[in-house]
């Protein structure tokens, strides 16, 4: 059988010789098989333009962008078992702090919130990487939502603690002097002098002369010199309503307005005023009214 597919003739339009060319069944598959290769090719090329071409760089890189993308799941991961941690922390220092826990509602806003929207036009493996920074970026914005209440928690704890610090720091809870009680407070005792019957708005303690008198809270100092009857005399503002005072002194150590810690020494023992003997008379008043200071004085809280 002869090889010869068929011959193809060109008739040229203008007054040219035809030519002619044939063709043989090996040839003609040749030129086939090229032109599907042709189409292949472009096909290929197009398909490599509209995908982006996963080159070799991109490869690469898409690797290491998901080798950070493990890393930063680790790392939101460990920030979310720390956040847990401080919340039950926070909880333990609210109670501390007598303060009430932070409601339901308030809580709820740090927790939970809109995801990021995934294109459908993408493919699977993107669509995987989209959604695994769709997630880390939820837990992310969750987490600054709760640090950030955690924080507001934790300023009031600051607050409410340091309130009670000074507080504490302003309560005369201890003894003016070192002495021992020689008189109690009363509303009917016999005064040792005048010998009749009126209240004694403190109590006395007696020590020898010139033995510290201190102040028993932190304060200001509003009244500093001589009074009748108390002779020298000290009295110290502690803010909250309480003043505290101090009676019969020998001699005094401050002045008024200067600020006086617990403990510091304010006056020296003695005898001056309505006195038969060193001692200091100490007073506790209460938005100006006196009570009994020893409700306020911690037992064997004495000042050096």
């Amino acid at each position: 059988m002869s090889d010869r597919f068929g011959t193809f003739m060109f008739i040229p339009h203008e007054k040219s010789m035809v030519k002619s060319v044939s063709l043989t069944r090996r040839g003609a598959v040749s030129f086939a098989a090229a032109g599907v290769g042709c189409i292949a090719l472009f096909i290929g090329l197009g398909a490599f333009t509209f995908s982006g071409g996963d080159s070799p760089a991109l490869v690469k890189e898409n690797t290491r962008l998901r080798s950070e993308l493990v890393d930063m799941e680790a790392q939101v991961g460990l920030l979310s078992n720390n956040l847990e941690s401080l919340l039950e922390r926070e909880e333990e220092l609210r109670i501390l702090a007598d303060l009430p826990p932070v409601p339901m509602e308030v809580q709820a806003v740090g927790v939970g919130g809109p995801g990021h929207a995934t294109s459908a036009a993408v493919s699977t493996a993107d669509r995987a990487l989209n959604n695994r920074v769709s997630a880390i970026s939820g837990s992310l914005d969750e987490l600054l939502r709760r640090s950030s209440l955690v924080a507001a928690s934790m300023d009031d704890v600051r607050k409410s603690i340091a309130e009670k610090k000074e507080r504490f720091a302003a309560t005369p809870s201890i003894w003016p002097s070192s002495g021992f009680l020689s008189s109690t407070y009363s509303l009917n005792r016999r005064h040792p002098i005048f010998h009749d019957v009126r209240p004694h708005y403190g109590i006395d303690i007696s020590a020898r002369r010139g033995s510290p008198i201190v102040s028993t809270a932190d304060g200001i100092v509003v009244k500093a010199g001589w009074e009748n009857g108390h002779g020298n005399m000290v009295e110290v503002d502690h803010g909250h309503g309480v003043s505290t005072t101090y009676s019969h002194a020998a001699r005094l150590n401050v002045s008024v307005g200067q600020r006086v810690t617990r403990g510091q020494t304010i006056a020296l023992v003695g005898s001056t005023g309505f006195s038969i003997a060193p001692h200091v008379h100490y007073e506790v008043h209460e938005s100006g009214r006196p009570v009994d200071p020893l409700k306020y004085i911690f037992p064997d809280a004495i000042a050096d």
